[in-house]
């Protein structure tokens, strides 16, 4: 089974290869993917009807439909192949549902799902009346080319009438289907990720009371000898005397008592300070020189200070050793050395959108299941949560609490991305009802659900009196309710 990483990569590989209208190389790089998504399939479905395959054209639209029974688009395509090789009850059938899953909309634009292409009613319209041409139903193809008039309000109707001329004179026309080279790509944040990054660099000395200092690992800082003389703010060790509460993300929170070292003082008053293992900026008016640095010996050494630098780890410390740090030290895989666990962990978790949540290292698999459940609305034993092995390149799938311990080496910058699969994103859910979208609205949260003018939403669940959480074209989200206007009753399940 072929990783998440080789499928992007395959996937990207079998678009440009399109792109050059290499249709031989592109089916090459598709088929090497052992477990397609719905887009991939319909993709190896456009190449094979390039390439004059019918019969395997048609297998890869089934298998995009199984996977995805509401994609208009793919019935579309469908239905062209089935026209080609003159199965007509079978094409009749795919138009229909193309144009039953538009949902009374007159275009479904395809682009925020990674295919440029728009379909429009009147194209299934002008298709549906070229198979009642073919099927001799002349009144139903001249009726069905009329609704596509109608429903065409933008462009010309040239092609439409002449069709509906042929029709009337008891002539068939060739349908129309989606332009060549029009597939579905994967997103470009996913591709850029196929390039392996070094996240952790070359670790070096940024600070040390030692000039001899070379150790890159991890310990606390080490007050200097009694008898240097410190000036306050300037680079040592300094207490503040009263909190300090930081108002910006470049500031630092220290507690009254708490010992800080000064990296650099500013020239406008602000002092470069490392405070409870973070950077930051403190006012210099709010240091005093502690006691260890000017070597007052009558002053008490605050309690959160090492007399002593302790020796550079060399393995993951257990029992009396481990509570002498002050935090979790762990081994990471992917440098071979000892890194501390911060106190929370940022966790993106990429879905049909984005969330993200703020948790603990340390947190139990169950809750840490529960707490995505929660945020991404699904019922229980429907997601599966993965990690990707920076080391590998590959997704990891996580199990138990034993898979998290592994999970947490992969943290960067206090952040951790995970992906998530699941079932039918409307599997288990109750459509409330529809609305129809007044206006465009391109929401600015990970969370927000975007939708154009005139798409047909069901809704979920009421968030509250101003939003609502709902489903369109393959996506969920929360989205404004005063964006959308009520356009059935309630209906039956989904």
């Amino acid at each position: 089974m072929s990783s998440y990483r080789d499928m992007i990569g395959d996937w990207d590989r079998a678009v440009r290869a399109i792109e050059q209208r290499d249709w031989l190389s592109a089916l090459s790089h598709l088929s090497r993917i052992t477990d397609p998504g719905s887009k991939i399939c319909f993709t190896l479905g456009c190449v094979r009807l390039r390439t004059g395959d019918l019969p395997g054209a048609l297998k890869a639209f089934d298998q995009t439909i199984a996977k995805d029974d509401r994609l208009a688009i793919c019935f579309f395509q469908r239905g062209a192949v089935h026209l080609r090789l003159e199965m007509l009850d079978e094409a009749l059938g795919d138009f229909k549902h193309a144009l039953n899953n538009l949902r009374g909309n007159s275009v479904i634009d395809y682009t925020q799902l990674g295919l440029r292409h728009r379909l429009h009613s009147w194209e299934v319209l002008y298709n549906l009346a070229a198979v009642y041409s073919r099927l001799g139903q002349w009144l139903e193809a001249q009726q069905s080319l009329e609704d596509a008039v109608q429903s065409r309000t933008q462009g010309s109707n040239t092609e439409l009438e002449r069709a509906l001329d042929m029709v009337k004179r008891n002539n068939t026309f060739e349908p129309v289907d989606v332009p060549e080279g029009i597939v579905f790509k994967p997103r470009k944040h996913e591709v850029d990720e196929l390039n392996m990054k070094d996240f952790l660099g070359t670790p070096k000395v940024i600070s040390s009371v030692d000039p001899n200092d070379s150790f890159a690992g991890f310990k606390p800082l080490c007050p200097r000898k009694l008898g240097e003389q410190v000036v306050r703010g300037t680079r040592g060790y300094h207490y503040l005397p009263i909190d300090f509460t930081p108002k910006t993300a470049s500031e630092v929170e220290a507690k009254a008592g708490s010992v800080v070292f000064v990296l650099e003082n500013g020239e406008d008053g602000w002092s470069t300070v490392i405070a409870n293992n973070q950077r930051g900026l403190i006012p210099t008016a709010y240091l005093e020189v502690w006691a260890g640095s000017r070597g007052n010996k009558q002053r008490q050494v605050p309690g959160n200070v090492s007399q002593t630098a302790p020796q550079a780890p060399a393995s993951r410390p257990t029992g009396t050793e481990g509570a002498a740090h002050s935090k979790t030290v762990t081994s990471a895989a992917r440098s071979g050395k000892d890194c501390l666990l911060p106190e929370t962990v940022i966790i993106k978790v990429h879905y049909e959108y984005t969330v993200a949540t703020r948790v603990q290292p340390g947190i139990t698999y169950t809750d840490l299941l529960s707490n995505f459940k929660s945020k991404l609305g699904r019922q229980s034993g429907q997601i599966q949560l993965s990690y990707k092995d920076e080391e590998k390149q590959e997704l990891i799938m996580i199990r138990g609490d034993e898979d998290l311990d592994r999970m947490w080496n992969q943290i960067v910058d206090r952040r951790l991305t995970l992906w998530c699969k699941c079932t039918d994103p409307l599997s288990g859910r109750q459509v409330l009802y529809q609305t129809l979208a007044l206006y465009d609205y391109n929401g600015p949260g990970a969370e927000d659900m975007e939708f154009n003018e005139g798409d047909i939403i069901d809704v979920l669940s009421e968030v509250n009196e101003e939003w609502l959480e709902g489903h369109s074209n393959g996506n969920i989200g929360i989205f404004p309710r005063c964006f959308v206007s009520p356009r059935s009753s309630v209906i039956a399940d989904s």
